[in-house]
């Protein structure tokens, strides 16, 4: 049974319309109705709260939805790569920074050890780069069909 199937079933178990349940997680009555066409559906964290809301365990709601299940998987590695690159962008901007205002401070040791921190991060910013460049082509080549 596909997740759009298992929340028509418990929306009409608790007698409760489209409207009336979207309400519940603040979601349009079209939002409702999407979900259970197949036309899309919740993320993550609604499907936790529709789970706590109803009592029904996360794994009877998406039994045998194989689909809705690689969704889930698709979206949590696209997290994870988003938080990936976000730190990678981190260490070498921050490192950027550092190597750029040592070029207007004074001569110091300070401003040595900055420097050399600075230039470090950004190799480090670099070399987590590179290492997430590989691992997203690696993750095409596995699945060529999919998109991002």
């Amino acid at each position: 049974m596909s997740i759009g199937n298992q929340i028509m079933s418990i929306r009409r178990e608790r007698q409760l319309t489209q409207e009336q349940f979207g309400s519940l997680f603040h979601v349009t009555r079209q939002t409702v109705s999407n979900w259970e066409n197949g036309k899309s559906y919740p993320d993550l964290q609604l499907l936790v709260a529709i789970s706590d809301q109803f009592g029904i365990s996360l794994d009877t709601l998406l039994k045998e939805d194989t689909k809705m299940v690689k969704a889930i998987d698709r979206e949590r590695g696209l997290g994870v790569a988003k938080r990936e690159k976000a730190v990678n962008h981190f260490f070498t901007s921050a490192g950027t920074g550092l190597v750029a205002s040592c070029v207007i401070s004074p001569a110091s040791a300070a401003r040595t050890a900055i420097f050399i921190g600075g230039f470090l991060m950004i190799l480090i910013g670099w070399w987590r780069q590179s290492r997430w460049e590989e691992k997203m082509l690696s993750r095409l080549a596995e699945n060529p069909d999919e998109k991002n």
